[in-house]
């Protein structure tokens, strides 16, 4: 029987699970996750077998199921709980889903493209060629392009710390350096539209746009693994989008000098190959078990579906115009 979201085999508590079984519930902790689950009086014994069953590791689904027939049914569902809020591993991990760093790369890209067509096209794109961008919309999808554009370095800098490898080390650094200073030349583009270096200080991100950059700092110090498989979404060549922005900007006679070094920043980046940055890293990776793979396809699609609320918030919360376009709320 394959219960369980990752489809382990031998579900086990991963190690640094505790276990507070009481009469009528059963409460798992794991650092700071936590979930509880109650039970009928009767079926106390049988509860407390199949606890003692995961924290000791060993037997598989079925076998855990015949020792509890009291609670039989319930099992299942309970097992797929706990997997998915990360309590469970393998107690046998097998070569069987195990893949290559390349291989994982090639998936990820195919979930990337999965996931970008489930939700359609660009909205904000569509908003740019149906010409119903403003000025506004213009300059505030710019200002949240800063944003993530200024954290980038301190938010790659921590990866460096879990670089094992003179390559990783090196590809890492490369990249570190390359995205150094692009904030000052796109922070100039703001400034020919009215936003001063002051407001570009105090402007705080869309929500989406903060948990972007808190995802890949994240990613970078705690998940290497997921930071790897992710950078590509930020490095991708985007030509049309481009097009079509700069184009609603001579129709809005917004200045070359905000919208050219946007597009000088996508070249950029077509220069340096980063889009290829996160194949790169992968193919240095050997083998990556199945749980880790299931941990980096959800991170990517997330950090897709985070993406596409970024362009939805953008489009709502610059709709009206306004005499201070950058977010500031010092005095609010």
């Amino acid at each position: 029987m394959d219960a369980t979201i990752a489809g382990l085999s031998h579900p086990k508590f991963r190690p640094g699970v505790t276990t507070d079984v009481g009469p009528n519930s059963v409460t798992v902790r794991v650092g700071e996750t936590k979930c509880a689950f109650a039970f009928e009086t009767a079926e106390a014994p049988a509860v407390a077998r199949l606890i003692d069953q995961l924290t000791t590791g060993g037997g598989t689904i079925d076998t855990m199921i015949a020792t509890v027939p009291e609670i039989a049914e319930k099992v299942p569902p309970l097992l797929q709980a706990l997997d998915a809020v990360r309590l469970l591993v393998d107690a046998r991990p097998h070569t069987a889903g195990m893949v290559s760093g390349a291989q994982l790369y090639r998936e990820v890209r195919r979930i990337a493209e999965r996931v970008t067509r489930r939700v359609a096209r660009s909205a904000f794109q569509t908003a740019l060629v149906e010409r119903h961008a403003t000025r506004e919309h213009l300059i505030g999808y710019a200002l949240e392009y800063f944003y993530i554009v200024k954290a980038a370095p301190g938010l790659i800098a921590p990866a460096l710390a879990t670089a094992f490898t003179r390559r990783e080390r090196n590809l890492l650094q490369e990249f570190l350096k390359s995205e150094l200073g692009h904030d000052a030349f796109l922070g100039r583009a703001l400034e020919a539209v009215g936003i001063t270096s002051a407001e570009l200080e105090a402007h705080q991100p869309l929500p989406a746009t903060f948990a972007l950059c808190a995802a890949l700092g994240v990613y970078a110090r705690q998940h290497p693994l997921s930071f790897k498989a992710v950078l590509f979404l930020f490095e991708m060549a985007q030509a049309a989008f481009i097009d079509a922005f700069d184009a609603r900007c001579r129709e809005l006679d917004l200045p070359a000098a905000f919208y050219l070094p946007l597009r000088d920043h996508a070249d950029l980046n077509a220069d340096y190959d980063h889009a290829d940055i996160s194949r790169e890293l992968l193919a240095l990776e050997g083998v990556i078990d199945r749980e880790a793979v299931v941990v980096v396809k959800r991170h990517v699609a997330l950090m897709i579906e985070t993406m596409i609320q970024q362009e939805e918030q953008i489009l709502a919360a610059y709709a009206e115009p306004r005499a201070t376009i950058a977010r500031i709320f010092e005095n609010a």
